[in-house]
């Protein structure tokens, strides 16, 4: 393929913890916090502009804007984090760490579109994916990577050693 093609991953195990642990789902409290905040009624959204933070129990993510689109129940239905991004999401099984210069995620879709040197990696299980544009749909457990004319994009991981065997020829 070209660069500048989406490459889509179908190695479930390699990228699976990716969907797992970038369900920063917002179902608990969530805190936000910044220097400026605008809530503009008529296109249901939230603004958060200046040193952007949301926290959601041990997860983070800092943004330069961090924006909650609202559904007409006034439920959110889109997160947007502009800037300077960088997300910590942490759970009892999962650890991950990233970063890109825009983050968008889909609340009904579940989907996650990070562009602008998008960066992920997994702690728990040391695997890295880096692109120009990534794009993860946890429904559909499929990782897509775009990249640019500068730098391809790049899957990471670390391969188990085959199990050796314990017989010797002659003994």
């Amino acid at each position: 393929m070209k660069r500048g093609e989406m490459i889509g991953f179908s190695i479930k195990r390699v990228l699976f913890p990716f969907f797992l642990a970038l369900s920063f789902s917002f179902a608990q409290q969530l805190e936000v916090t910044a220097d400026r905040f605008t809530h503009v009624e008529k296109e249901n959204k939230a603004i958060f502009e200046g040193n952007a933070h949301a926290i959601e129990g041990k997860s983070r993510v800092d943004a330069d804007r961090f924006v909650i689109f609202l559904d007409k129940n006034n439920e959110a239905r889109e997160y947007l984090a502009k800037g300077n991004v960088s997300f910590e999401i942490v759970k009892p099984d999962q650890h991950v760490k990233g970063s890109c210069k825009e983050l968008i995620y889909n609340v009904s879709r579940e989907t996650y579109l990070l562009k602008g040197g998008a960066h992920i990696v997994d702690m728990l299980n040391k695997r890295e994916m880096i692109g120009e544009e990534l794009f993860l749909d946890n429904r559909k457990k499929e990782a897509k990577a775009r990249s640019d004319h500068r730098a391809p994009v790049k899957l990471i991981f670390q391969m188990k050693e085959a199990k050796k065997s314990k017989k010797r020829k002659g003994r």
